[in-house]
């Protein structure tokens, strides 16, 4: 018994390697998920910090896309309009790729929103 303290066998070194690749691709996994909610955020924070008499939808579909393309993804459609009360509506549609390693993820993400336009 004491012959075999501190070797490492066959089955436990493809344990270990499962449990790294698993780790991994959880890691993969959480951090795209936070990107898609901080996606949303940014664009929020976006239309609310040019929001005013000077903005129209032309505006505010470039501020949605500059955010899209600052992050990389797929812009797949925006749109934006902003109503005779004063709010803006949006929304946008896009697609992110994640690489897990052994295969690649694709998800399509569509945001709606809606933002008061102070005049």
């Amino acid at each position: 018994m004491n012959g075999q303290r501190g070797k490492m066998t066959f089955m436990s070194l493809i344990a270990a390697t499962i449990l790294l690749l698993g780790g991994f691709m959880a890691f993969k996994y959480i951090g795209t998920s936070l990107e898609k909610k901080q996606i949303k955020k940014e664009v929020f924070d976006t239309l609310g910090t040019f929001r005013g008499s000077q903005m129209d939808r032309t505006k505010a579909m470039e501020s949605i896309e500059e955010v899209l393309q600052k992050k990389q993804v797929e812009i797949l459609e925006v749109y934006a309009e902003i109503d005779g009360g004063g709010v803006i509506h949006y929304s946008f549609k896009y697609k992110i790729d994640t690489n897990y390693l052994i295969f690649k993820g694709s998800e399509t993400i569509e945001v709606v929103g809606e933002i008061a336009n102070y005049s």
